[in-house]
């Protein structure tokens, strides 16, 4: 009977041990909670924008974790531009939005820009991979 008692104690140590190592492995998750698109400082609708050209373009994207991460993230836009290094930020707590940001100065009063449309993506690599597009039109008069 004691032999059957000291082995139900070890493989119930080695469980519970190996629930541990699970969890202390456990990584955050990051998901996107919402987008935007800003035209000259004003919210875009239905992420048209309609107006003089240039225009400052800002895209956002609010991005929430499971739990505290550091995050690794780059953006390529549709007219072959990307940013050129890789950016890096923090979700200091867990479910708390955090929010991304991407400039571009946009458009002419030229036939191309009377209704183009782009797009820009976000791109998280770590700490893991999740990516969102934001489509957008311009009519620049």
């Amino acid at each position: 009977m004691k032999l059957d008692q000291a082995r139900n104690v070890v493989v119930g140590a080695f469980c519970a041990v190996a629930m541990l190592a699970v969890a202390g492995n456990a990584q955050a998750a990051v998901r996107v909670g919402g987008w935007s698109l800003r035209a000259n400082g004003q919210v875009a609708q239905n992420f048209q924008y309609a107006g003089p050209c240039p225009v400052s373009l800002k895209f956002g994207w609010g991005l929430i974790g499971t739990e505290p991460a550091t995050l690794a993230y780059s953006f390529v836009r549709s007219d072959g531009g990307h940013s050129s290094s890789q950016r890096v930020g923090s979700i200091p707590r867990a479910n708390q939005s955090v929010p991304v940001y991407y400039d571009w100065r946009l458009g002419a009063r030229t036939p191309q820009f009377a209704n183009f449309r782009g797009w820009v993506e976000l791109h998280v690599d770590s700490p893991n991979r999740v990516a969102k597009r934001i489509d957008f039109t311009l009519h620049c008069q």
